[in-house]
């Protein structure tokens, strides 16, 4: 009689299967949390592009009432709690500089802080205006944001 080795039974593959969905969960968790890490990310960065344009703009806005020797636009642009302390005659007194107020091609931030707490949301900023003319001018700013507008609390130029 011949003497055939016993056939070798196959052995369970379900370790490896587990194993394949265990690694292609991980992969899978790491792309999802690196997709949503880089979505905040950019909106984070396109909101805050958004708030630094709009107050550009105001900023922008004041020295074209400057300009134009306009106190009243000017005084438009302040917060309501700004116009008790800011009057046209101060404005009108600002305004006199004519060397201050002339066209500005671009405004420049250096610096940019918001914050929000109970008494709303403020900015305080801090940069260069760009005449057309190629000169500089340094300046400061605070801004509080009233009906999803940016609006002036005080203005100083270096």
């Amino acid at each position: 009689m011949a003497v055939y080795p016993s056939p070798t039974q196959p052995q369970s593959t379900g370790w490896k299967r587990w194993v394949l969905i265990g690694v292609a969960i991980i992969v899978l968790t790491i792309a999802l949390c690196c997709g949503l890490f880089v979505f905040g990310g950019w909106r984070l960065f396109t909101g805050v592009m958004g708030e630094t344009q709009a107050i550009e703009q105001v900023i922008k806005q004041f020295m074209d009432a400057g300009r134009r020797n306009d106190p009243d636009a000017a005084l438009a642009l302040f917060a309501d709690s700004a116009q008790s302390v800011v009057s046209r005659n101060d404005l009108e007194r600002l305004f006199a500089n004519r060397q201050l107020f002339r066209e500005v091609s671009s405004v420049s931030l250096n610096s940019f802080n918001i914050k929000s707490d109970v008494e709303g949301t403020t900015a305080e900023i801090a940069g260069q205006l760009n005449y057309a003319d190629g000169s500089t001018q340094a300046f400061s700013a605070r801004l509080q944001k009233e009906n999803d507008q940016w609006r002036l609390i005080r203005i100083n130029f270096r």
